[in-house]
């Protein structure tokens, strides 16, 4: 398009005054839509005839630009880039008639749209066009490009299925039809049925999984009498120089192997490709990554590049594929990386892949070279570190080269520098022991320190997972070996079955807690206590009931202003409270049960306990019915300290007891005493008190029955689990006494 002509070409003037108004004329292969707002110039839409091509123009900063037709409206613009025709008509005219069926003789021939549609539709969808048809042209030139590097890759070599097979130590089996009872070796391909094989130590009878000579080649195999299949997945890296020596790939490949009565066989899945370029090409990129790309169809053995499959798919990772610890195939490594910038790691890949180790050599070639890192590695892998060298790749960073996070100082010159260690018996123990990033850890802190780590501890430390920053609370106080045999002892009383992590993470809890409440902490007596789950959990009860306390002393004024309220709402319900508190109260050494003073008692109760205890009003309308009452038990050495919530009836039937957070702590050492306070109440309960408890029985059943129309399950289930009748009475002793017995929904 020649903008600077067009810019030249002075806009047709309109007749009329409008909001917007728009003008048009033709120049040579040119639509010109000049808009006006007011009679103000506002700007211009040039669009070609032929090609569909577009472009803006905007007066005031005399510049060019792509933006479609509708900004020059000021319409709101979809994502999409339509914008509402209708609001383009309400506010925008055409000068003249004549220059309306210009505009659309133009654009029904752009278009191939003949009918009538809205001209301004027309406008849209001739941009949209040509937009549309220019993302597929520069979609098609990338393809285009991709598909030229992707004929450039060699096949995979001809030995990698074998190599692969190798590396994973792959056997050969013998599988048996049931039906023919013929059997099939995998290693010579052959069938047979007279001949029945035999075991490897010679006996004749061969049973599933027993290892066998093949009658017909001779050869050590499994023998399978109950599968007809086996398949083994592996993953390795492939190296290759591209073919016209610019480049090199590296490319990643999942490995199905397949063991069948027809044979065995290798598949090669072809995941990922990076495309590594030289440094004298003057790309940008060190290099460039593509994903699934290629055809389940055994088109990755030959390289195959599938054009269906490239449009757009290389610019996201759809299956979150990834590349991890893998073999590496150990021909053509220093080839295909040289003149990259990966060049210096080359060699010391091909050292490692040829010593056919496992590891995340993806993470080592994005250091792109570093001459640390790569030097740290050389050296690991060189003295042996084996473990070690694993762990210290897989902290190297994906996304910033050169980056190590690991415990290694990679800018030391010698190797007591390297591991951050003076005494060189302590770095061959790590070696000696095969040890990884834990040991390393635990020999610094030791070096640190002078606290000498036996063997034992170590291999158990290294074991469990166990690092220096775990047991950081209590290192000063005991020796890793104290705290081996202290975890040990924990998981076989209070934790069973539970990790050693798991028990130090309560232990670094309860240390804490004991902060929080004020206690000293270097007593070995209070950081090393014999029973370690019961003191903590005797901590979280203590931290819960300061917690509580807290909640109860909040807004004194707010309370008394409620209470009288809830007086209103339910009168003489405190009075009932008055009236049985001599009756319901009750103690021994342990425990005390209490009865409100108060509504107000019980929602504050209800708040501290977090629990629906004075949370709705059917609890106080109960009350005042006598249907039921509402009594606190309490710990008789901390009494001002909410415990349990005790819904009873008044013949002494419970049907609720809560305690903090609906949870029911020690309820089984509870029990007891809530079974002597129900005799008690029996001795003490009047013939008024029988009648009353005649009638929360009958709605009690009349509940229980609405729960069950209702089908609520889950409420029956609660319900069921905290009722407790009076000792020696019908509903005590009858078989579906407690499903029976049950309180309302929602309780």
């Amino acid at each position: 398009m020649q903008r600077k002509r067009i810019e030249k070409i002075a806009p047709v003037q309109p007749g009329r005054k409008e909001e917007y108004i728009i003008t048009a004329q033709i120049s040579g292969e040119i639509l010109i839509l000049d808009v006006f707002q007011q009679n103000v110039y506002r700007g211009r839409q040039a669009i070609n005839k032929k090609s569909g091509e577009y472009a803006q123009y905007d007066p005031k900063k005399r510049k060019w630009s792509g933006r479609k037709f509708g900004n020059l409206l000021d319409l709101n613009m979809k994502p999409d880039g339509y914008y509402s025709c209708l609001d383009a008509r309400r506010r925008t005219n055409i000068d003249t008639s004549k220059m309306e069926k210009m505009i659309r003789t133009v654009l029904n021939k752009m278009t191939k749209i003949y009918y009538t549609p809205e001209i301004f539709d027309l406008i849209n969808r001739a941009e949209q066009g040509y937009a549309a048809g220019r993302r597929q042209r520069i979609e098609d030139n990338r393809v285009m490009k991709v598909q030229e590097k992707m004929n450039l890759i060699p096949a995979v070599p001809k030995k990698a299925r074998e190599w692969i097979w190798r590396m994973e130590g792959a056997e050969d089996f013998l599988f048996r039809d049931k039906e023919s009872q013929q059997w099939h070796c995998t290693a010579c391909g052959k069938s047979f049925q007279l001949h029945l094989p035999r075991r490897a130590d010679g006996e004749k009878k061969v049973r599933h999984n027993d290892r066998a000579i093949c009658p017909g080649c001779g050869k050590e195999v499994v023998a399978k009498t109950r599968t007809a299949s086996i398949e083994k997945k592996s993953r390795f890296y492939l190296a290759q120089r591209m073919l016209d020596d610019r480049m090199g790939v590296w490319r990643s490949f999942d490995v199905i192997m397949k063991w069948t009565t027809d044979g065995r066989q290798i598949r090669l899945n072809e995941a990922t490709r990076i495309i590594i370029y030289n440094i004298n090409t003057g790309s940008k990129y060190a290099g460039e990554i593509f994903y699934n790309q290629y055809r389940p169809d055994g088109a990755y053995s030959r390289g195959g590049w599938n054009p269906e499959y490239a449009y757009f798919d290389n610019k996201r990772n759809p299956s979150q594929r990834g590349m991890g610890k893998e073999y590496m195939y150990p021909e053509g490594i220093e080839e295909a990386l040289a003149g990259t910038a990966f060049q210096r790691c080359g060699r010391l890949i091909s050292q490692m892949a040829a010593g056919k180790m496992k590891l995340d050599y993806n993470r080592l070639i994005s250091t792109q070279g570093s001459h640390n890192i790569a030097g740290i590695v050389e050296y690991l892998y060189k003295g042996r570190f084996r473990k070690l060298l694993e762990e210290t790749i897989d902290d190297i960073s994906l996304h910033l080269p050169g980056e190590y996070y690991g415990s290694l100082n990679i800018h030391g010159t010698t190797i007591e520098e390297i591991f951050q260690i003076r005494d060189r018996q302590r770095i061959n123990r790590i070696r000696d022991a095969n040890g990884g990033k834990g040991m390393l850890e635990w020999m610094q802190l030791s070096d640190r320190t002078g606290a000498r780590i036996s063997q034992e501890t170590l291999m158990w430390l290294e074991k469990n997972k166990i690092a220096p920053r775990d047991i950081r609370f209590i290192e000063n106080r005991m020796s890793p070996e104290q705290i081996m045999h202290y975890i040990t002892r924990q998981q076989a009383e209070g934790y069973k079955g539970k990790t050693a992590k798991t028990v130090i993470g309560q232990w670094a809890d309860y240390m804490n807690m004991l902060e929080r409440l004020g206690r000293k902490t270097d007593d070995e007596m209070m950081y090393r206590p014999r029973q370690l789950k019961r003191r903590h959990d005797e901590c979280v009860e203590e931290i819960n009931a300061q917690r509580i306390r807290n909640e109860m002393n909040r807004d004194p004024e707010t309370r008394r202003q409620e209470a009288d309220k809830m007086n209103k709402r339910f009168p003489g319900a405190e009075k009932v409270l008055t009236d049985i508190r001599e009756k319901y109260e009750y103690g021994d050494d342990q425990y005390i049960i209490t009865v409100p003073r108060s509504l107000m008692d019980i929602i504050t109760e209800g708040q501290a306990l977090h629990h629906c205890a004075g949370a709705t009003d059917r609890y106080f309308d109960r009350i005042m019915q006598r249907e039921t009452y509402i009594c606190f038990l309490r710990k008789k050495e901390d009494p001002d300290t909410p415990y349990y919530t005790i819904e009873v009836e008044p013949g002494g039937t419970i049907r609720q007891h809560r305690g903090y957070m609906d949870e029911e702590p020690n309820i089984e050492q509870v029990k007891p005493f809530l079974r002597k306070w129900q005799q008690e109440i029996r001795r003490r309960m009047t013939a008024a008190d029988r009648e009353y408890a005649a009638a929360s029985a009958v709605k009690r059943q009349q509940n229980i029955n609405e729960l069950k129309a209702n089908r609520n399950t889950r409420v029956l289930q609660g319900l069921m689990e905290d009722f407790m009748p009076q000792e020696g009475t019908v509903e005590d002793t009858a078989e579906d006494a407690p499903e029976d017995a049950l309180l309302v929904a929602g309780a």
